[in-house]
């Protein structure tokens, strides 16, 4: 027999909560959230929400144009009607942080944006945000304390949390967060790990570029890093800059110190993306050139598989996200490619970026199903 509007239920929120967690999908629980007063207090309570997180992965809901421009996923990508919702809800045009001042998104992770704020100081910005644009929170972290004049070029991402941070977000603390200051300097590479537990700053500094690329003269200009991806805790970028070779540059978040790592013998490396494969095996997504790379490379990486792509389009990789290849193939959209069957998803149509080519890969969950992260 149906409730009468307004009645109780026969049982307590601890019971109902075990029920609601057992539905196989958020779209379950959201349907349920509008359907019920009842199953909406549960629902977004803050232990269920967590509970829920640790059970089902963020999707991915979007992408962000660094000059404030935000790209939802659209149908028949499964997250297509989340990514609206988040859409609409979200101030993706950051109002809420202090002026003055342009900011600009460099990366996205987990629901959270980090900004710099374009001061017309040169490449060695100083004043970085973390925020929420769902539900409006922002911090400023505190400045690097070292002097950066000496930087090239420089960069801002999220890494993922330590153990330390790891041990927090499980108290209740939702605002742990790490973020990398990466300073290309002109003999070599000097990052700077912010941790939320800690406020503090740590700074790595790497071996020479020469040793980074044997070889490679000083960087007095443009920077020689490519390619950006992140597995298994740690970064990766392609360092390639002619007449030198190609190398794969890692940032060892474990051991906390750089290295290099030969790339696969027989293949020019010209734009890949390191991912994360079942057995704790790595990936390495390449488009195949036609070039030689002179014999170079390492002979422990094993092809296992080729996707044949139309060479009517050009393609750029986005990144990587719900286990998948993004790709944008101009004029015509975004694709997935998935890592275990090598299928092909649409995922949107095409994303005007105007000069500006780099795009934030925004992954979260619906409105009604998300906490805040700082």
């Amino acid at each position: 027999m149906a409730l009468a509007a307004g009645a109780a239920l026969p049982f307590s929120d601890d019971i109902l909560a075990e029920i609601l967690i057992r539905l196989p999908a958020l779209e379950d629980l959201g349907r349920a959230c509008a359907s019920c007063p009842a199953f909406r207090r549960v629902i977004t309570g803050r232990g269920f929400l967590r509970r829920l997180h640790t059970l089902h992965l963020p999707s991915l809901l979007g992408f962000h144009i660094f000059s404030a421009q935000f790209h939802p996923v659209e149908p028949p990508y499964p997250a297509a009607r989340a990514a609206r919702a988040v859409a609409d809800a979200a101030d993706f045009g950051f109002l809420f942080l202090p002026g003055p001042g342009f900011w600009m998104v460099r990366d996205a992770c987990g629901g959270r944006f980090v900004l710099h704020r374009d001061e017309g100081t040169g490449p060695a910005f100083n004043t970085i945000a973390v925020c929420d644009p769902l539900f409006r929170r922002y911090v400023l972290l505190p400045p690097i304390p070292d002097d950066l004049a000496a930087a090239v070029e420089c960069d801002v991402f999220f890494a993922p949390c330590g153990e330390r941070e790891a041990a927090v977000a499980v108290a209740g603390a939702l605002e742990s967060f790490r973020v990398i200051w990466m300073a290309q300097c002109r003999t070599k590479l000097v990052a700077f790990i912010f941790s939320s537990a800690s406020r503090q700053w740590r700074a790595i500094a790497s071996p020479s570029w020469g040793y980074l690329n044997p070889g490679m003269a000083p960087v007095t200009e443009r920077s020689p890093l490519h390619w950006l991806s992140y597995a298994y805790g740690c970064f990766y970028w392609l360092c390639s800059r002619l007449p030198y070779r190609s190398n794969l540059i890692v940032l060892d978040m474990g051991r906390m110190e750089f290295y290099r790592v030969r790339h696969p013998s027989g293949y020019m490396l010209e734009e890949c993306a390191m991912v994360e494969l079942e057995e704790s095996r790595h990936g390495l997504f390449n488009f195949i050139s036609n070039r030689p790379n002179h014999g170079e490379g390492a002979s422990e990486w094993v092809l296992e598989n080729r996707v044949l792509l139309s060479p009517k389009y050009k393609l750029n990789m986005l990144g990587v996200a719900d286990g998948k290849l993004l790709l944008h193939k101009t004029w015509f959209g975004c694709i997935s490619l998935d890592f275990k069957t090598s299928q092909l998803q649409w995922v949107r149509g095409m994303i005007q970026t105007g000069s500006c080519t780099m795009l934030a890969l925004y992954t979260g969950y619906p409105p009604s199903l998300s906490l805040p992260t700082i």
